[in-house]
């Protein structure tokens, strides 16, 4: 038995069908989809209809990722009439915004109906305890050698621990037990212009990971933050993606931290996401985060 594990999509729905087909070219079986299906790059909309499309044609299980959860959250504020929290244009939250505008309540009400666990266990194989960030919390980091991490695998049932959320693929085991992290599909770290996804094969008595790398066209998706405004939505977040897309480098958490924190020193407070772009832009030049409005790839457009 052959099984596709596919996470982290990021609405990057040309490096999603790009794994897609890999993943039916290895003759998998069945599928499981751990989360985190949107936001980040500009395919929101084309990237939950394929999802539907995919998920109706083949033998698939899925969870919730973080990402999920934040427009559930941002759904349920709005409906509530409470005004402090919502998104807007920024770069603390203006990417989320993007994608909230183009799902409607029947996306939403998809994402909720998902569990953010589960446990995959078919019949006459191991059974797998699968989740997005930890069994229960799809925003805890699973590192491979985190503290957190050996304690969940101690308290899960199973012999194997699959995640994702990290976007850094790999495996560990520990304590007689196996850590699979299946990496990221839209944007993953150190690998630019190729996709991570992994199967796992079974005989019956143990399952085996072959991670898997895979080429898509990662300049179309930056040019394509361009032509469908992400990039007016939240500039310098956005410029932080595109480093991760083009150069595999990652400093978009380290971005968003230091824009806080800058702010804070200067203001003395600082309430998210209401933070100006100027903070972003400083925390960005100190991390070295290109600003690429000012590259080929925005005369290209």
């Amino acid at each position: 038995m052959k099984v596709g594990v596919i996470s982290d999509i990021h609405s990057n729905i040309v490096a999603f069908k790009a794994c897609i087909q890999r993943l039916e070219n290895e003759g998998c079986d069945e599928y499981l989809l751990l989360g985190d299906y949107i936001s980040d790059t500009p395919y929101t909309r084309e990237t939950v209809d394929c999802l539907y499309e995919f998920t109706a044609s083949h033998k698939c299980t899925l969870l919730r990722g973080n990402r999920e959860e934040y427009v559930i959250a941002q759904r349920r504020l709005i409906r509530s009439g409470e005004e402090r929290g919502r998104w807007i244009k920024n770069s603390a939250s203006g990417n989320l915004l993007f994608t909230y505008e183009r799902l409607n309540d029947s996306d939403i009400d998809f994402f909720e109906s998902l569990p953010i666990s589960f446990v995959y266990a078919p019949e006459g194989y191991p059974a797998i305890t699968c989740c997005h960030g930890s069994p229960d919390n799809n925003r805890e980091l699973l590192q491979h050698d985190g503290e957190n991490t050996k304690q969940w695998m101690k308290k899960v049932s199973t012999e194997y621990l699959l995640c994702a959320h990290t976007h850094i693929p790999g495996t560990t085991f520990y304590g007689g037990k196996h850590y699979f992290n299946t990496g990221c599909v839209g944007i993953a770290i150190g690998t630019p212009g190729l996709a991570q996804c992994m199967t796992l094969e079974s005989n019956g008595n143990e399952w085996t990971p072959q991670f898997l790398l895979v080429p898509y066209d990662n300049r179309k998706v930056a040019k394509d933050c361009f032509r469908s405004g992400l990039m007016d939505y939240a500039p310098w977040f956005i410029n932080s993606n595109l480093q991760i897309l083009l150069s595999g480098w990652d400093n978009a958490a380290n971005m968003v931290e230091l824009a806080k924190e800058i702010k804070m020193s200067e203001q003395g407070e600082c309430e998210w996401p209401y933070i100006e772009e100027c903070y972003f832009e400083r925390a960005a030049q100190k991390l070295g985060i290109p600003d690429y409005r000012n590259s080929d790839l925005a005369d290209e457009v």
